[in-house]
């Protein structure tokens, strides 16, 4: 796997709506954790921003600030057109661009770059807050069905990670965690979730009560958001 399957329609016709339908509650999911954490920013940018509908939605919610969206891929610059404000995203990388921010976004991204770890000390300067979206896809339900290769071959995953390997890579990379939270995708939205899943969402509901993070660990279906800030 390589960038050019953000290019050449592969990930485009494997993920014909660039994961639209999780915009809104990325969307919340993200607002949530800049409340709790009262994070006061004037700017913001979302790198890897897609079809740019979660960073539409934020802008929305907070009226006032200033946003703008980066992404490499042409197919995710297609839908851009739609949004409210076109002008707010830019077909460009934006690890050669030079502007600082109060705000960096990484939702669901450096698991695709093949030097995550570079490019993740690359942006430790970009800005003074950071909100990670991570996907935990390192558990033994998913190594037992070999869901890696999945991910993998459907939406370019090169990297996998646990809650304890990706809160390393982030403290390896420069940043200083601030607050965490597990997501669960599969159990607060409806949108093209199978029977199985359904099933296996009662057993996480009923090992989340007692342990969240062994229910992660063993049966996958989180994520991992962190407020970050670059250390000194």
């Amino acid at each position: 796997m390589t960038t050019t399957i953000y290019a050449d329609g592969t990930y485009r016709d494997s993920n014909p709506d660039w994961h639209m339908a999780d915009s809104g509650w990325k969307a919340r999911r993200v607002t949530d954790i800049l409340e709790r954490n009262s994070v006061a920013f004037e700017t913001c940018v979302e790198v890897g921003c897609g079809a740019g509908l979660i960073l539409e939605m934020l802008a929305g919610h907070f009226p006032d600030k200033c946003f703008i969206g980066f992404d490499v891929s042409p197919d995710a610059a297609r839908f851009w057109a739609a949004r409210k404000r076109p002008d707010m995203y830019r077909d460009e990388d934006f690890t050669v661009t030079s502007g600082t921010y109060d705000l960096l976004l990484l939702l669901d991204v450096f698991e695709h770059v093949p030097d995550y770890l570079g490019f993740l000390r690359s942006l430790g300067t970009r800005a003074r807050s950071f909100v990670f979206h991570i996907p935990l896809e390192m558990h033994v339900s998913g190594l037992l069905r070999d869901r890696h290769v999945h991910a993998r071959q459907q939406v370019g995953h090169l990297h996998y990670f646990s809650k304890a390997t990706a809160l390393a890579t982030l403290a390896d990379t420069g940043y200083e965690v601030v607050d965490t939270q597990l997501t669960k995708l599969s159990q607060e939205t409806f949108e093209n979730v199978r029977v199985r899943t359904h099933m296996t969402n009662v057993a996480r509901r009923g090992l989340e009560i007692v342990a969240p993070d062994l229910a992660a660990k063993l049966l996958g279906g989180y994520s991992l958001l962190a407020l970050c800030r670059p250390y000194g």
